[in-house]
C-alpha cells in the first residue's frame, strides 16, 4: 500500500493531466448535445425524425447541422494535411518549418485561417445536404447556423489544444474517438435489441466478426519491424537502443482520414449545385457505391487508403535524416557502410515496411465493408447498423498511442513488478 501511495504522490503530475483530460472530454460530450439556439423547433423536430432513419455512422459529423460541435475538428484536420503536403512542396513553408517558435507561429495563423474557410464550407454544406433549411426563404437563419457551427468548430479546436498541451494524447485524435464510439455504441444496441432485421445467429456472428477485426487491428497498430544497430564505440546504458523500431503501421490513422476527407470534399461541392446537374448525380452514385454495394466509390476509397499510406509515410520518415541521426551518434547498420549506402538500406526497409503496412491497413479496411456485403441484403444495408473497419482502426490506433504515452511516462511497469 505504501508503495502504491508514493508512487501516487510521485506522479501527480501525470494524474492531474489525466483528470484534466477526462474533465474536457466531459465538457466535449456535453457539447455534443447542445442544440444551435436559434433553430426553430419544427426544424428540431424534422431532424429528429431524418436521424432516427439515418445510417450515417462515420467520423464526419456535419450531416446533421443543429448540435454547436456537429462539425467538430475536421475543418481543422483538413487544413492542417492541406499545410502539411504544401510544406513538403513550397520552399517558403520549408523555411518556416525551420525559424523554430516564430515559424511555428505562422504555420499555426495559416492553418487556423484556412479552417476558417473550410469550416465556412462545410457549414453550408451540411446545412444544404440535411434538407431541413428553404435556402431561399430563411437565408438569415441559415447564416446564423453557419456562423454557430463555425463557433463550434473553434471552441472543438481550443478544447482538444487544451488536451494536447496540458493533458495526455492528442487532442483532436481523442475527439474523433469520442465521436466514433458513440456511434459504435449505437450501432451494437440497435444490432442486439432489433429481433425484426436480425436473428440470433447472424448476431452472434457479426460479434465474432467485431472481435476478429479488433484482434487484427491490434496486431496491425502494435507490430514493428527491428533494423539492428551497432556503435563503434561500446556503450552500457538502458536507454541506448541496439535497434531501429519501425512500425508496420508507420502511417497511423492518417491515410483513413485523408481519404475520408478527400472523398468528402466531391458532396460538398456537389451540396451547392442543382438536383439536374451531372456532377452531383455522379458523387450521389459514387457515394452509393462506397457504402450500399461494392462498387467504384468502394475501390477508389481503397485505393486512396493504398496511396496515401506509402504517401504519408515518406513524409513522416526521411531515410537521410535517420542516416544522419546514426552517424551523430556513431552507429551503423550491420554490415552496411555509412553514408550513401545506409541511406539506401533504410529506404529499402522502409519501402518493405509501408508496403506491408499499406496492404494491411486496406485489407483490414476492407473487410468490414465485405462482411456486410456478404450478410446483409440491401434494405439490411441501408439500415443504422454499420460495423465500421475504418472507425474500429482509429479507436484502437489512438488508444494503443495513449496507453504508451501513461506507460512511458509513469514507468507503471516497473510499479506492477513491485507488487506482484
Amino acid at each position: 500500500m505504501k508503495i502504491l501511495v508514493s508512487f501516487i504522490k510521485d506522479k501527480r503530475h501525470i494524474i492531474n493531466k489525466i483528470f484534466l483530460t477526462l474533465f474536457i472530454i466531459f465538457i466535449y460530450v456535453i457539447g455534443l448535445k447542445i442544440y444551435i439556439p436559434c433553430i426553430p423547433l419544427n426544424i428540431l423536430r424534422f431532424s429528429q425524425i431524418q436521424k432516427a432513419l439515418s445510417r450515417d455512422i462515420s467520423i464526419f459529423n456535419s450531416y446533421m447541422p443543429i448540435y454547436l460541435l456537429s462539425l467538430g475538428v475536421m475543418p481543422y484536420i483538413t487544413s492542417s494535411i492541406i499545410i502539411q503536403i504544401a510544406s513538403k512542396i513550397f520552399p517558403s513553408l520549408k523555411e518556416w518549418n525551420e525559424q523554430g517558435s516564430i515559424g511555428k507561429y505562422k504555420i499555426n495563423f495559416i492553418t487556423r485561417l484556412l479552417t476558417l474557410i473550410i469550416a465556412l464550407g462545410q457549414g453550408l454544406s451540411s446545412v444544404i445536404r440535411s434538407e431541413m433549411f428553404d435556402i431561399a426563404q430563411q437565408k438569415f437563419l441559415v447564416l446564423q447556423v453557419v456562423f454557430f457551427l463555425i463557433v463550434g468548430s473553434f471552441i472543438c479546436i481550443w478544447l482538444s489544444d487544451l488536451i494536447t498541451n496540458k493533458g495526455i494524447g492528442n487532442g483532436v485524435s481523442i475527439f474523433i474517438v469520442i465521436s466514433i464510439s458513440e456511434n459504435l455504441s449505437k450501432s451494437f444496441k440497435y444490432l442486439w435489441l432489433n429481433d425484426n432485421f436480425f436473428s440470433l445467429s447472424k448476431k452472434i456472428l457479426i460479434s465474432l466478426s467485431f472481435l476478429i477485426l479488433l484482434i487484427l487491428t491490434i496486431i496491425l497498430c502494435s507490430s514493428y519491424l527491428k533494423i539492428p544497430i551497432n556503435y563503434a564505440t561500446h556503450k552500457k546504458h538502458d536507454k541506448i537502443q541496439n535497434h531501429i523500431p519501425l512500425k508496420i503501421n508507420t502511417s497511423g490513422i492518417l491515410p483513413i482520414i485523408l481519404a475520408n476527407t478527400f472523398l468528402n470534399i466531391l458532396p460538398t461541392i456537389g451540396a451547392f449545385l442543382s438536383e439536374d446537374n451531372a456532377f452531383k448525380k455522379f458523387t450521389r452514385q459514387l457515394q452509393e457505391s462506397q457504402y450500399y454495394y461494392l462498387g467504384l466509390g468502394f475501390f477508389i476509397y481503397l485505393l486512396l487508403i493504398l496511396l496515401f499510406s506509402f504517401f504519408s509515410v515518406f513524409i513522416m520518415l526521411d531515410p537521410h535524416e535517420i542516416a544522419n541521426h546514426l552517424s551523430k551518434q556513431d552507429a551503423y547498420l550491420d554490415g552496411v557502410k555509412p553514408g550513401q549506402e545506409t541511406v539506401y538500406k533504410i529506404t529499402q526497409k522502409v519501402f518493405k515496411v509501408t508496403l506491408m503496412g499499406a496492404f494491411s491497413l486496406t485489407m483490414l479496411a476492407a473487410l468490414p465493408d465485405i462482411i456486410n456485403f456478404l450478410l446483409f441484403n440491401k434494405s439490411d444495408r441501408l439500415s443504422t447498423f454499420n460495423l465500421g473497419g475504418t472507425s474500429l482502426i482509429i479507436v484502437v490506433g489512438v488508444a494503443i498511442e495513449i496507453v504508451q504515452k501513461i506507460t512511458t511516462s509513469t514507468n507503471v511497469d516497473k510499479l506492477y513488478n513491485k507488487l506482484f
